[in-house]
């Protein structure tokens, strides 16, 4: 009966299989046209963003929109393609945009003592300098400098995790003021 409500009945076994596997390859090839051009979803490992993100357990939703370090601006929590290893993505908080300069060698946990050998870089047209939240643990822009926009997949909207939570990213970045003396 339900095979006639659909319009199968008068196909043979066969012929329902494959038309049941053309909606399940369509299906499929939506669902990977949405993933590459739209909305991902992408399992967190590490700590260098802890606490935004954490360790494990945490899902981040990447919007990818930014592709290309399109509309990226300070502060975003953007997802890329690691410099020395494109087979590796990360995610990381945009610290400096092109024409910024930052500090190569920032003083860590509350240290106010500037490293001899630190050095001020200005960010190249079509670079970002990103940085983990856990600086410590991070492997960044720190240790391979700043970022190609080519690399970015997107950025990091907020985190899904069990049973269906989420929680979107806030800008941690403030601007910086001049204390009164």
């Amino acid at each position: 009966m339900t095979s006639r409500v659909f319009g199968f009945g008068a196909l043979s076994r066969h012929k329902r299989a494959f038309v049941y596997t053309l909606h399940l390859a369509g299906t499929f090839c939506w669902f990977k046209i949405f993933n590459e051009h739209f909305y991902e979803l992408k399992a967190s490992d590490g700590p260098s963003m802890y606490p935004t993100i954490h360790f494990q357990g945490d899902w981040l939703l990447i919007s990818k929109h930014y592709k290309n370090g399109r509309d990226v601006g300070l502060g975003d929590i953007i997802v890329y393609k690691k410099p020395h290893d494109f087979h590796s993505e990360v995610a990381k908080r945009v610290v400096a945009l092109p024409g910024d300069y930052v500090l190569k060698n920032p003083p860590l946990n509350g240290e106010t003592v500037v490293e001899h050998d630190a050095q001020m870089i200005q960010v190249p047209e079509a670079h970002v300098w990103v940085s983990g939240d856990d600086a410590p643990w991070s492997i960044d822009s720190k240790d391979y400098g700043p970022v190609p926009m080519g690399l970015i997949i997107g950025k990091a909207l907020g985190r899904v995790w069990y049973p269906f939570n989420y929680e979107r990213f806030e800008n941690t970045l403030k601007p910086a003021t001049m204390a009164e003396q």
